[in-house]
């Protein structure tokens, strides 16, 4: 996979600054300004942190690694606002929760991350189309329409943390052909419990052990 990133960027490379210190440093603003609205939002000061900027494929590739945020300096301003904002979602929810920001975990920590999340940046940026938070509205609507088969699919699975499982639900679905279902998942998820009156600092706060449970009982409502 790295292999393929690499050969599908490196063409690209060569348009990029040959001083990057500009971008990087706009990150770090982007990052400071997202921190401070969330501290807001859940009610608890940014966890520590280290910002880790590194050129990537151009995929738009960022993420949290135990207390790293991690993104991709080549991408776009208009984009890494809500991109760093979901991240360091993810960094207050993993304080919050007792995680561990580690790849295993169960599968319904997975979804209500990703949820959570996205929830989050609509919260942040609500005037945006809400398809944005989450994925290209194309996507989401294959999910919508699978939804059901997806839901099934994954309520006996949601305790489980090997990783064949973790990856039926981010890379393409085996059965349904559709990536990252678990974000479609999350995102129904945690809209239907902001639905039932609870909020998202409320949410971060649920221990992540008690996720899988929390899950089942919403989907068997």
């Amino acid at each position: 996979m790295a292999r393929e990133l690499l050969d599908a960027a490196w063409d690209r490379y060569a348009d990029l600054p040959a001083d990057l210190s500009h971008e990087v440093r706009r990150l770090q603003d982007q990052a400071e300004r997202a921190a401070a609205r969330l501290e807001r939002l859940f009610g608890t000061p940014v966890p520590e942190y280290r910002l880790v900027t590194y050129v990537g494929g151009f995929e738009g590739n960022a993420f949290v690694a135990q207390q790293s945020v991690c993104l991709p300096v080549e991408m776009p301003a208009a984009w890494a606002e809500r991109v760093v904002t979901h991240e360091l979602a993810h960094l207050f929810h993993q304080k919050l929760s007792g995680g561990t920001g580690d790849w295993t975990r169960t599968l319904a920590a997975l979804i209500v991350q990703e949820g959570l999340a996205t929830r989050t940046t609509q919260a942040m940026f609500p005037e945006r189309d809400p398809a944005q938070h989450v994925g290209e509205p194309e996507w989401l609507a294959t999910c919508e329409a699978n939804r059901e088969a997806l839901i099934r699919d994954a309520l006996p699975r949601l305790a489980q943390t090997d990783d064949a499982t973790l990856r039926r639900f981010i890379g393409p679905h085996p059965a349904l052909g559709v990536d990252r279902t678990a974000y479609a998942m999350g995102w129904w998820w945690v809209g239907e419990w902001l639905q039932d009156g609870h909020s998202l600092a409320e949410l971060a706060r649920v221990p992540e052990a008690e996720l899988p449970e929390l899950v089942v009982a919403r989907w068997n409502k």
